[in-house]
């Protein structure tokens, strides 16, 4: 399958193409550099002087129903899953956590994504603070793509507790991401 990354920073957009390396999955690269075609320095810029820390991701079209497939892949995902306290795994279904409890997944080593399962979309934060390096925004990148491709629907990351245009999108249709 081949992935490009589009930016767009107030210019007409750049699509990046990936390397044959980096189509790799990430436990077979042994690369160096930017795997997912978004320059983290960029994201970060893009939310501005004064950021909130922790920005909103969602699957968009996503309902309740949604929860059991996310669960599904983060259990077939590889990476290290647990309940809020950092050490229960997940339980069967999401239906059996207790109301209120959140979902720790590290996609990359220092990089938490906090899904918070319940009655509506699939929702999730990640800590802006946590994005020091390439290899954080490449791990995003492919959370989004997994959650996106497996869901059917685009993912979107927001300024904290905003609504309006995202910051970064992932498309499913397109295979493409969209930098703001």
């Amino acid at each position: 399958m081949f992935v490009m990354a589009v930016h767009r920073f107030g210019s007409p957009h750049r699509a990046v193409a990936p390397s044959n390396a980096q189509l790799r999955p990430p436990h077979l690269r042994n690369d160096v550099g930017m795997t997912s075609g978004i320059d983290y320095t960029r994201f970060r810029a893009a939310f501005g002087e004064e950021p909130g820390i922790l920005p909103d991701g969602e699957v968009l079209g996503t309902s309740e129903d949604d929860w059991d497939a996310v669960f599904a892949l983060l259990r077939a995902s590889g990476w290290k899953v647990t309940r809020r306290d950092h050490v229960s795994p997940l339980p069967p279904t999401w239906r059996e956590l207790p109301e209120g409890e959140s979902i720790a997944v590290w996609p990359a080593v220092g990089v938490q994504v906090n899904f918070f399962p319940g009655p509506e979309v699939v929702y999730f934060d990640i800590d802006l603070r946590e994005f020091v390096n390439q290899a954080a925004m490449d791990a995003l990148a492919d959370l989004m793509k997994r959650l996106g491709d497996a869901l059917g629907g685009d993912v979107i990351i927001l300024h904290e507790g905003a609504s309006g245009p995202p910051i970064l999108r992932y498309s499913p249709t397109s295979g493409l991401f969209t930098l703001s």
